[in-house]
């Protein structure tokens, strides 16, 4: 019993803590115009879109992004919005991910549920 508790803890966690990171790119994060420079096809799925943007600090920065992360037909030269973590650059998401609601985060919305329904089955059954 006290397995699953840890297991259902660290979906949990994993739930919390990237919701946090999003939160906090929702409400601090700094949007820019980043451009597509590339789309990398080696990947499982479908392509990852290199997006590049510049802070105002003058660093020039890279940022991958899904297929569905991006606006629908986005090709090379086409801008992107971004937004970043003033406190960690390095930290950055499409705007489109960013603002999406949590329950359409149906990767968290799944790890969410998976972690309630062991908890649910191992202390009710």
């Amino acid at each position: 019993m006290i397995a699953y508790d840890g297991v259902a803890a660290l979906l949990l966690l994993t739930v919390v803590w990237q919701m946090r990171r999003r939160l906090t790119l929702r409400f601090r994060g700094v949007e820019v115009t980043a451009r597509c420079f590339d789309r990398d096809w080696r990947g499982k799925g479908g392509p990852q879109f290199l997006l590049s943007y510049t802070t105002p600090d003058g660093v020039k920065r890279t940022h991958s992004a899904d297929e569905a992360h991006v606006p629908a037909g986005t090709r090379e030269g086409d801008s992107v919005a971004v937004l970043y973590d003033p406190v960690a650059p390095e930290r950055a998401e499409t705007a489109l991910v960013s603002r999406t609601p949590f329950w359409k985060h149906y990767d968290m919305a799944g790890l969410l549920g998976v972690a309630l329904a062991i908890v649910l089955m191992v202390h009710v059954l």
